[in-house]
């Protein structure tokens, strides 16, 4: 099978998570903020959705999740955090790729799910970040 991608893939490291949020206030200010605080604030934010990113290139992520349902990219922000290292990349402008059903896992109901979002509108900044994000890829 040919490779039709623009950029290449990299497994990503467990840890590393795309959390689909609800637009807060008190992230305005992240950039001041240390990592364990940006941590707290979107733990206890209860975001709408919360995965594993299993694979990641500079055109866009795959990650798993559990919930019923992804909320539709208009509503919530896409942030990517991986803590054990430091960085946290807010509202990321993204296209739903698409949403597949999973298994179900072992003595858990739950269902995963794994989907896939298309990077949009990035600007240089933003592109510099998720360079340094990637450079703790897995393999």
């Amino acid at each position: 099978m040919v490779e039709r991608r623009k950029y290449k893939r990299y497994p990503m490291p467990k840890g590393t998570f795309a959390i689909l949020r609800s637009e807060m206030k008190r992230l305005r200010n992240h950039d001041r903020m240390s990592i364990g605080e940006i941590a707290m604030v979107l733990y206890k934010s209860d975001p709408e959705a919360m995965g594993q990113v299993t694979d990641m290139s500079l055109g866009g992520l795959a990650f798993k999740w559990e919930a019923d349902v992804l909320p539709e990219p208009g509503g919530v922000e896409l942030d990517l955090l991986m803590a054990e290292q430091g960085i946290y990349l807010h509202n990321i402008p993204y296209q739903t790729v698409e949403q597949a059903t999973g298994e179900k896992n072992g003595k858990k109901a739950a269902k995963k799910r794994r989907s896939a979002f298309r990077f949009t509108r990035l600007d240089t900044d933003l592109k510099n970040r998720l360079r340094g994000l990637l450079a703790y890829h897995v393999g």
